[in-house]
């Protein structure tokens, strides 16, 4: 979950040695560096949602590394304002009450709670000693926490967050120690897991931060990053408060750059994220892009954002429709509602926490218990929405699938 707000100190600068001296931070690349970026002109134009999911006016921008490809937000004053507004009245899971959202445990094909997904495959391919100490980095109301304290009861438990706000919460989960809030340099050593679940692409400056926390782990610990892929979702663009729209190769760099090695690097333990295991010392050396990597990029993201502006489209026509619902409650769904509003009657989300709640003034309803010949649109990127559309076929509503993405 979102750190809510950058980690390093506003001290923090980025190194780099094709950075030119004096020229403004948000034209320069958070992954390698350079000051090489190139902005996305027709991004402008797109609605945009917050990571806790909510809608969120369009006005942002997006840019590409020229050098090393990594497509990210320019952190200019606007950015920062709206960040700033965005984690004044941040809620973590607003639409279960702070319960973690279920994913399709890729194993088994049940739904579990996100965290519990991770950390099963983190054990399977770092084996966890029965004691220890865990530090969480933007640990919210303590969803990552909470599952670890049920794999391993033994070790000690501690978060990091910009405020308090959720200490009540912390408090109550089994072996939680404390809840340190300030810059992360002056924070104790001696941890034997650090882990970051999407914070990394909230960071103005993921090098420093990754740096900040180098020096806090026990002989033998690692870090647990998670973040989106931005290769398998468009909808990562949208979010309002990324900064990175970290591919492999992208978070390769940034592990390099911040003096780590990257033990696992996996884009199949959770649907649309990437899961990294590292572990700081000398790192692999990331192989240089090739020449046309940055234009390959670019028609990449410039097919993303057609396919979005075609995805409302479509959902528009399908809203039309009477009786008309929104598949699913976070940030695809999210993002839509603020195009469509009023058109929107319902929402449908086959998560156990979510279904037969309200979300907006609006009924959120299981699959099972939607209307017969209602519509329903599901703004999931292809794969994923074909996979539901295969789960409910025989439902008995309309089930209206978005368009392909567009080839680059």
């Amino acid at each position: 979950m979102p750190l809510r707000g950058p980690m390093v100190s506003s001290a923090a600068t980025l190194d780099g040695a094709d950075t030119l001296p004096g020229l403004e931070t948000d034209f320069v690349c958070r992954v390698c560096g350079a000051a090489a970026l190139d902005e996305f002109t027709e991004f402008g134009a797109l609605p945009r949602v917050t990571s806790d999911c909510k809608p969120f006016p369009a006005g942002g921008r997006l840019a590409v590394c020229r050098q090393c490809a990594a497509v990210q937000k320019p952190v200019d004053d606007r950015w920062q304002a709206e960040a700033a507004a965005i984690y004044r009245d941040y809620e973590v899971y607003f639409q279960s009450g702070g319960v973690e959202q279920a994913v399709f445990d890729p194993t088994t094909g049940a739904p579990r709670r996100r965290s519990a997904v991770i950390l099963d495959r983190f054990a399977a391919n770092r084996p966890l000693a029965e004691s220890g100490t865990l530090l969480d980095l933007g640990c919210g109301n303590g969803a990552l926490l909470s599952a670890f304290a049920e794999l391993r009861p033994r070790w000690a438990l501690y978060g990091h967050d910009l405020s308090e706000i959720n200490l009540d919460y912390l408090s109550r989960i089994p072996s939680f120690h404390r809840l340190y809030t300030g810059d992360i340099a002056a924070l104790p050593g001696g941890f034997d897991l650090i882990t970051l679940m999407h914070s990394l692409e909230h960071l103005p400056d993921p090098v420093a931060g990754l740096r900040d926390i180098a020096g806090k782990f026990a002989a033998g610990g690692a870090l647990l990053i998670e973040v989106p892929d931005a290769e398998a979702t468009p909808f990562d663009l949208l979010v309002a408060d990324h900064v990175s729209h970290f591919t492999q190769a992208d978070l390769a760099r940034v592990l390099a750059r911040a003096g780590y090695r990257a033990a696992a690097l996996a884009n199949d333990w959770v649907v649309k994220e990437l899961s990294v295991v590292a572990v700081p010392g000398e790192p692999i050396a990331t192989d240089p892009q090739s020449p046309g990597a940055a234009a390959a990029v670019q028609r990449r993201v410039g097919a993303q954002i057609a396919w979005l502006r075609a995805l409302i489209a479509a959902a528009q026509e399908a809203a039309a429709r009477p009786r008309f619902g929104l598949f699913g409650s976070s940030v695809s769904a999210m993002w839509l509602f603020g195009e469509l509003g009023d058109a929107v009657a319902f929402f449908v989300d086959e998560d156990p926490s979510r279904g037969g709640t309200e979300l907006l003034s609006r009924p959120v309803l299981h699959p099972r218990d939607v209307p017969q010949g209602a519509t329903v649109f599901v703004p999931l990127i292809p794969p994923v929405a074909r996979h539901v559309a295969a789960r409910w076929a025989a439902s008995g509503f309309d089930l209206r699938l978005p368009p392909e993405v567009p080839s680059h």
